[in-house]
């Protein structure tokens, strides 16, 4: 291959893992590598195609939703210190979101262990709780091999970024020789593990004898072939699933849909308390998880290409029975094994407990309808009236980004969701995710209408303004749709007593004209104020996205 530059070496490595897009923020030394992407484009030689994010925070979470669109590894380029620090709370929901990313800076001066100040600094120690590995790229390494050795470990299970610190002048330091990937031990993405059949024998033993299970998932839906291999096995058993909406698992119109009651005070599900035998797959337990507990004598049953749970056991319990599986696999194994048990005796008994599911599905079902359609009048607009009105203009096709807080179970009950990877939220806690997301999940899907949902206060989170410029400049248009209340709603829920002053630090008042915000960026704004308006306000803007536009309504929310 003759002499190349670190440059050539870094494109190298991303075209063989097949990435699409680098989302950076640009800074002085990694100005060659972007300068060796233009070159290879112009050129026409295979290089990923440059996104320029005018906010670092944007490019991490424009690659987390491209990786939920693609199911790709992704790469993110900041400059030094402060682009890492920058990148804070996205790293978190990267970390959270098992998003397999590669994320470089250098460090700021010589010898490369410095700091702004030129103090003596470890780098990799500000983000290294958030990151599998960390590496400093040693004088005498070979970029090539350090690059793929960070793919090979984002990108194995359980999936999570991958931290490097490159020292300055790489890009263009030369490299002579050609790079065999096939002597080294890393491949480009490991196959699933197999998994103990005879463990999977003893859950469906277990669950074939159950009175009242339950399934429930959090992320199964990242493999797209797993959502109808769980339909399948739900079907099977004549089991509930409780799903996360971080992606999308199940169905959330099937009969068997763990439907919250809406009327229920909070505190979560009350079928997570009342199941004999809980098969959890692929979940986490959620960082502000309700404090709804299972009963102490039902049998929990863990199945994961992560057990460990950094070491905190699921409702703080070790499970009775765990197996490390690739779900997409494990569950039509399991099925086709309770399928192999179920007897003569078993079918009427799973005939009558698919039909009291089914009953209350579509009770509580038309409690939620009946809620929507009661918004239709009301003003300011209720949540359940315009997720309603969401539900009425998309497709099976349309893919919604979800960080909604408070009406996020009206986002979960009235909008439909049952194809695979048209549901995408977030599995973290910072908010401003959404906005980036989106961006990132167009890149990944751009024939494919992307609707984003989240509060005021996400939106201003989510550097509007950065985002909506990558949306315009790279051709990514998608739809926003701010869940407006003009408070911090989920804090100021908590306040025992209202008192008369003028603001007691939860709510926005006076807020800033998002629908302006939008158009001073070349996008669309409207803002919603009149629940009659919503329907046509809805249409307007996702003709506007089709157009190539992107869009931003502002619904003023009760």
């Amino acid at each position: 291959m003759g002499t190349v530059t670190g440059a050539d070496a870094f494109l190298e490595v991303m075209n063989r893992y097949g990435v699409d897009h680098l989302f950076f923020n640009p800074g002085i030394d990694n100005a060659p590598l972007l300068e060796t992407i233009a070159e290879y484009r112009a050129s026409g030689r295979p290089s990923p195609k440059s996104i320029l994010c005018l906010d670092e925070s944007v490019a991490m979470h424009a690659a987390h939703g491209n990786y939920m669109a693609t199911g790709k590894a992704q790469v993110v380029l900041v400059h030094s210190e402060l682009g890492t620090m920058q990148i804070g709370g996205a790293l978190h929901n990267a970390q959270w979101g098992k998003v397999p990313v590669i994320f470089c800076a250098e460090p700021l001066g010589p010898p490369g262990r410095v700091n702004w100040r030129q103090e003596p600094f470890d780098q990799g120690a500000m983000v290294r709780n958030f990151v599998k590995w960390d590496h400093r790229l040693q004088s005498g390494e070979d970029l090539r091999e350090v690059l793929q050795k960070a793919f090979h470990i984002a990108a194995s299970e359980p999936y999570g970024p991958v931290y490097l610190t490159l020292p300055r002048d790489i890009y263009n330091r030369e490299m002579t020789g050609s790079y065999d990937y096939t002597e080294k031990e890393y491949g480009t993405y490991l196959s699933p593990p197999g998994f103990d059949m005879h463990l999977l024998e003893d859950m469906a033993d277990i669950i074939i004898k159950s009175k009242n299970p339950l399934i429930i998932t959090g992320y199964s839906g990242r493999n797209p072939r797993a959502v109808s291999e769980l339909v399948l096995l739900a079907e099977t058993l004549c089991a509930r699933v409780l799903t996360a909406d971080v992606w999308m698992n199940f169905p959330n119109d099937h009969p068997l849909f763990a439907v919250i009651d809406p009327d229920a005070p909070w505190g979560g599900p009350s079928c997570l308390t009342t199941a004999d035998v809980i098969l959890a797959i692929d979940y986490d337990m959620h960082y502000a998880a309700p404090p709804t507990v299972p009963d102490e004598n039902a049998k929990i049953i863990h199945m994961d290409m992560d057990l460990m749970k950094k070491g905190e056991p699921l409702w703080k319990r070790l499970p009775d029975l765990s197996i490390l599986a690739d779900s997409s696999m494990a569950i039509p194994a399991l099925r086709e094994l309770i399928r192999q048990k179920t007897t003569a005796f078993d079918e009427p008994r799973l005939k009558r407990r698919f039909e009291e599911i089914k009953q209350e599905h579509d009770r509580l079902r038309e409690k939620w309808r009946r809620m929507a359609i009661t918004g239709a009048g009301q003003a300011p607009i209720t949540p359940d009236w315009l997720c309603h009105c969401i539900n009425q203009v998309i497709t099976e096709e349309t893919v919604i980004v979800n960080q909604t807080i408070t009406p996020s179970a009206s986002v979960v009950h009235q909008i439909e969701r049952t194809q695979p990877a048209s549901m995408f939220s977030c599995a973290g806690g910072s908010i401003g995710w959404a906005l980036g997301a989106g961006l990132g999940v167009k890149l990944g899907f751009p024939d494919r209408d992307v609707i984003s949902l989240m509060g005021d206060g996400a939106f201003v989170y989510g550097c509007p303004v950065a985002t909506l410029w990558s949306a315009v400049f790279y051709k990514a248009p998608f739809l926003t749709i701010i869940f407006n209340n003009r408070a911090y709603n989920a804090i100021k829920m908590l306040f025992r007593e209202s008192y008369n002053v003028e603001n007691m630090g939860a709510d926005i008042t006076n807020p800033p004209d998002y629908a302006m915000v939008a158009q001073s960026c070349n996008a669309f704004g409207r803002a919603v104020k009149d629940p009659a308006d919503v329907i046509p306000a809805l249409k307007e803007a996702l003709e506007q996205i089709r157009n190539g536009k992107p869009a931003v309504l502002d619904v003023w929310l009760k």
